[in-house]
């Protein structure tokens, strides 16, 4: 019975935060935790949403714990870590997840633009990491997943704010991967390819500039949620999905200039549908 449990509920008695669980992979992330069998503690900004989800996380028998905060926000992080250490004594995954998007040529963007998705998806990635780490450290066999993209892998034309953003995300990925080796302290990456979510809608757009729709099969934020759990439950370091995205990826390192080729032409039709 106890093999079973494991077998079918890999996370018991364990606890997961996942940063933007108000919607899309976040949410999709918390529920397929809980699912396992984690505790989770749901954070984001949005609180009547962020409140819904947590609904349906307890549903599945499990503790959720949602709590309101902006990783831009050292007091809210600050704050989100200590209630995280009141109601569970530790911590044994930090999903960071919280992004946000940004779509235009380098020239358009604003520098007000590009700091603030900068200021989401790197730095408060490393805020909210580096204010987790005393409760990792109370747990053996922690982990932190880093939530990336397949545009973290390679930039591309209209997309470069972004792709830089995640870029970094992932370098800070592999540095902190060898700070905490020593430690027990496990970090994965996950990157995403296109997923059916309201990302797209809440991303910055440069002034002027609005991306059709891109004629491409999505994954679902469920689809996605699965394959974090299943690398988190196997502590795989790098997942990167979609068949395109891991099509992209490969193209990328092993014939650069034929990308690049393909990222000219992808610019040339990008304006001409901007003009």
């Amino acid at each position: 019975m106890v093999r079973a449990d494991m077998k079918t509920q890999p996370f018991k008695g364990r606890v997961v935060l996942v940063t933007g669980a108000s919607g899309g992979i976040g949410r999709a992330a918390a529920k397929a935790y809980a699912a396992a069998g984690a505790d989770v503690v749901l954070a984001a900004r949005r609180l009547s949403q962020l409140e819904d989800a947590a609904r349906e996380v307890a549903s599945l028998g499990v503790r959720a714990l949602p709590v309101r905060c902006d990783v831009t926000v050292g007091d809210d992080v600050a704050r989100l870590v200590a209630e995280t250490d009141a109601a569970f004594a530790g911590l044994d995954v930090l999903v960071n997840n919280a992004g946000q998007g940004l779509y235009g040529p380098l020239e358009d963007l604003g520098e007000a633009q590009l700091r603030q998705v900068f200021e989401l998806n790197v730095f408060g990635l490393w805020r909210m990491t580096r204010a987790a780490l005393p409760l990792l450290r109370k747990r053996r066999g922690s982990q932190v997943v880093n939530v990336s993209s397949v545009l973290g892998h390679r930039g591309l034309p209209m997309l470069g704010g972004y792709c830089a953003s995640k870029a970094a995300v992932n370098a800070m990925t592999e540095s902190l991967r060898a700070e905490l080796a020593a430690e027990g302290i496990r970090v994965l990456l996950v990157s995403p390819g296109f997923t059916e979510s309201d990302f797209r809608e809440n991303r910055l757009h440069a002034d002027g500039w609005r991306q059709d729709a891109i004629p491409l099969k999505a994954m679902s934020a469920e689809e996605v949620a699965a394959a974090m759990v299943r690398a988190s439950r196997r502590g795989h370091r790098d997942t990167v999905l979609t068949l395109p995205g891991r099509v992209m990826v490969l193209a990328n390192r092993w014939a650069p200039g034929l990308f690049d080729r393909v990222a000219r032409r992808m610019t040339a039709d990008s304006k001409k549908k901007g003009s």
